[in-house]
């Protein structure tokens, strides 16, 4: 036998570490793909963070999502929500808030009816002192996206 023992056991332990690195590299890089908070089949906004669009014109729809420390409960951020999106909104009508649906009590649904006939939903929830917000914005009187419900339910039923 020319092959020495000792050589092909380092030798096969490298390119076993190889395999594993490259294999836990792979998962990173797709955990973090399919991190993205927003809505599937929908297009980023130029120029914007965390910010997507469907449709155009009249069926124009915009989904944003925002993360940001927070040191208040559920209710806190609900009264935050409703006292910002009336102040970025004005003329906007409060229409109801409620728990969302898909995690009642670890999440809320703001909607508003806006001057421009679109309805405006901002979805909440605290995680781990940070506040997670979802605005979303659609024509009034349209069905909520399927593709922004589950994005809205990857984002804020998630634990």
């Amino acid at each position: 036998m020319d092959e020495d023992p000792i050589v092909e056991h380092k030798t096969l332990v490298i390119v076993i570490k190889r395999i594993a690195l490259a294999v836990v590299a792979g998962a990173v890089a797709s955990a973090c793909a399919a991190a993205s908070p927003g809505p599937k089949n929908w297009r980023p906004i130029p120029g914007a963070t965390n910010a997507w669009a469907a449709g155009g014109g009249d069926a124009a729809q915009e989904y944003r999502y925002e993360s940001s420390a927070f040191n208040g409960g559920l209710q806190d951020l609900a009264s935050q929500v409703t006292i910002d999106a009336l102040t970025r909104h004005p003329g906007a009508k409060f229409q109801a808030s409620r728990p969302f649906g898909l995690c009642p009590g670890a999440a809320g649904v703001a909607t508003f009816q806006l001057r421009d006939r679109m309805t405006l939903q901002e979805a909440f929830s605290v995680r781990g002192g940070r506040a997670i917000r979802i605005i979303y914005v659609r024509p009034a009187g349209t069905a909520v996206n399927p593709d922004a419900q589950d994005a809205m339910q990857r984002s804020l039923c998630a634990f």
